[in-house]
């Protein structure tokens, strides 16, 4: 399968609550002429749904769809307000539809 993939990697910090925060796009065409746009970021979650596995997330007041396919990864601490977050995913509508949350410990 012959793929191209343009990769933009934005490295604008912002500087929101006291931490920076770092993007990554990536912009897949497979081969129908499809373009996905990927997202990559970190920050403190700031709200969660009352079902962590199935509901929209705040991140850094970006919202974050979680579904029961998203991987939640709880290695280095738990899903809660305050953690802190790697997402990746796909933007979606007004936020991005998360694959993949990776909990990588509490902002201090």
């Amino acid at each position: 399968m012959k793929r191209a993939v343009l990769l933009l990697l934005a490295a604008a910090f912002t500087w929101t609550a006291g931490s920076a925060e770092a993007s990554r796009y990536e912009y897949d065409d497979d081969d129908r002429g499809r373009y996905e746009s990927r997202a990559k970021f970190y920050g403190t979650v700031d709200a969660l749904p009352p079902d962590v596995n199935d509901g929209i997330w705040s991140v850094n007041g970006r919202e974050v769809q979680v579904s029961p396919q998203t991987r939640i990864k709880k290695k280095r601490g738990r899903v809660e307000i305050g953690a802190y977050v790697e997402v990746e995913g796909y933007f979606s509508g007004s936020g991005v539809a998360a694959d993949e949350i990776e909990v990588k410990g509490r902002r201090r």
